[in-house]
Protein backbone atom coordinates (compact mmCIF):
# COMPACT_ATOMS: atom_id res chain seq x y z
CA UNK A 1 0.00 0.00 0.00
CA UNK A 2 1.20 3.41 -0.96
CA UNK A 3 0.94 5.54 2.01
CA UNK A 4 1.65 9.57 0.54
CA UNK A 5 2.86 11.13 -2.22
CA UNK A 6 5.82 13.02 -1.09
CA UNK A 7 7.13 14.78 -4.62
CA UNK A 8 6.10 15.22 -8.22
CA UNK A 9 8.93 15.63 -10.48
CA UNK A 10 8.39 17.30 -14.15
CA UNK A 11 10.11 17.70 -17.51
CA UNK A 12 10.63 21.21 -18.23
CA UNK A 13 12.21 22.87 -21.50
CA UNK A 14 13.76 26.16 -19.73
CA UNK A 15 14.99 25.79 -15.93
CA UNK A 16 15.76 29.45 -15.74
CA UNK A 17 12.02 30.03 -16.80
CA UNK A 18 10.67 27.66 -14.88
CA UNK A 19 12.63 28.54 -11.63
CA UNK A 20 11.15 32.14 -12.44
CA UNK A 21 7.67 31.10 -12.91
CA UNK A 22 7.11 28.53 -9.97
CA UNK A 23 9.27 30.96 -7.58
CA UNK A 24 8.04 34.04 -8.32
CA UNK A 25 4.82 33.70 -10.20
CA UNK A 26 3.52 31.38 -7.93
CA UNK A 27 5.41 32.23 -4.96
CA UNK A 28 6.62 28.60 -3.60
CA UNK A 29 9.90 28.94 -1.80
CA UNK A 30 13.14 27.51 -3.07
CA UNK A 31 14.95 24.70 -1.33
CA UNK A 32 17.20 24.01 -4.25
CA UNK A 33 18.06 25.15 -7.03
CA UNK A 34 21.62 23.73 -9.43
CA UNK A 35 21.15 23.48 -13.32
CA UNK A 36 20.29 19.91 -13.26
CA UNK A 37 17.19 20.36 -10.97
CA UNK A 38 15.38 22.67 -8.47
CA UNK A 39 12.88 22.07 -5.82
CA UNK A 40 9.87 24.07 -4.44
CA UNK A 41 8.11 23.39 -0.72
CA UNK A 42 4.74 22.82 -0.87
CA UNK A 43 2.60 22.25 2.15
CA UNK A 44 3.21 18.15 2.38
CA UNK A 45 5.09 17.35 -1.18
CA UNK A 46 7.72 18.45 -2.26
CA UNK A 47 7.82 20.41 -6.42
CA UNK A 48 10.87 19.29 -8.46
CA UNK A 49 11.43 20.36 -11.82
CA UNK A 50 14.35 18.79 -14.04
CA UNK A 51 15.52 19.79 -17.63
CA UNK A 52 13.86 17.52 -20.31
CA UNK A 53 16.02 15.06 -22.01
CA UNK A 54 16.32 13.82 -25.45
CA UNK A 55 13.96 11.04 -24.31
CA UNK A 56 11.32 13.12 -22.85
CA UNK A 57 7.48 11.97 -23.82
CA UNK A 58 5.80 14.90 -24.69
CA UNK A 59 2.55 14.39 -22.47
CA UNK A 60 1.01 17.24 -20.76
CA UNK A 61 1.29 17.23 -17.00
CA UNK A 62 -1.13 19.29 -14.47
CA UNK A 63 -0.77 19.55 -10.63
CA UNK A 64 -3.35 21.46 -8.84
CA UNK A 65 -2.83 23.33 -5.72
CA UNK A 66 -5.46 23.59 -3.01
CA UNK A 67 -5.68 27.47 -2.41
CA UNK A 68 -7.59 29.75 0.71
CA UNK A 69 -8.69 32.52 -1.58
CA UNK A 70 -8.32 30.95 -5.00
CA UNK A 71 -9.13 34.89 -6.03
CA UNK A 72 -6.26 36.58 -4.15
CA UNK A 73 -3.72 33.84 -5.51
CA UNK A 74 -5.05 33.69 -9.30
CA UNK A 75 -4.69 37.66 -9.04
CA UNK A 76 -1.69 37.95 -7.95
CA UNK A 77 -0.01 34.99 -9.97
CA UNK A 78 -1.87 36.71 -13.17
CA UNK A 79 0.29 39.81 -12.16
CA UNK A 80 2.90 38.48 -12.10
CA UNK A 81 2.72 37.15 -15.59
CA UNK A 82 0.95 33.59 -15.47
CA UNK A 83 -1.28 33.00 -18.77
CA UNK A 84 -4.51 32.15 -17.99
CA UNK A 85 -5.90 29.22 -19.57
CA UNK A 86 -9.39 28.80 -17.40
CA UNK A 87 -10.34 32.03 -15.06
CA UNK A 88 -11.82 31.40 -11.77
CA UNK A 89 -15.13 29.65 -12.37
CA UNK A 90 -17.65 27.53 -9.64
CA UNK A 91 -17.38 23.75 -9.93
CA UNK A 92 -19.41 21.39 -7.78
CA UNK A 93 -16.71 21.42 -5.02
CA UNK A 94 -15.56 24.79 -4.63
CA UNK A 95 -13.66 27.13 -7.51
CA UNK A 96 -10.81 26.61 -9.61
CA UNK A 97 -8.82 28.05 -12.44
CA UNK A 98 -6.01 27.02 -14.62
CA UNK A 99 -2.90 28.56 -15.69
CA UNK A 100 -0.15 27.62 -18.00
CA UNK A 101 3.67 27.53 -16.76
CA UNK A 102 6.62 28.35 -19.44
CA UNK A 103 6.10 24.49 -20.93
CA UNK A 104 2.25 24.85 -20.99
CA UNK A 105 2.20 22.28 -17.98
CA UNK A 106 -1.56 22.87 -16.35
CA UNK A 107 -1.11 24.72 -13.14
CA UNK A 108 -4.91 24.15 -11.24
CA UNK A 109 -5.73 26.71 -8.24
CA UNK A 110 -8.86 25.02 -6.05
CA UNK A 111 -10.62 26.20 -3.41
CA UNK A 112 -13.06 23.81 -1.77
CA UNK A 113 -16.22 24.72 -0.22
CA UNK A 114 -15.94 26.00 3.04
Amino acid sequence: MLDQLTQVSMLVSDMKKAVNFYSYVLGLPVITKSDKSAEFRTEGVTLAVKPRGQAAGTGTTQITFQVADLEVVFNDAKRRGAKVLIPPRTVEAGRLAQLADPDGNVIELFEPEA
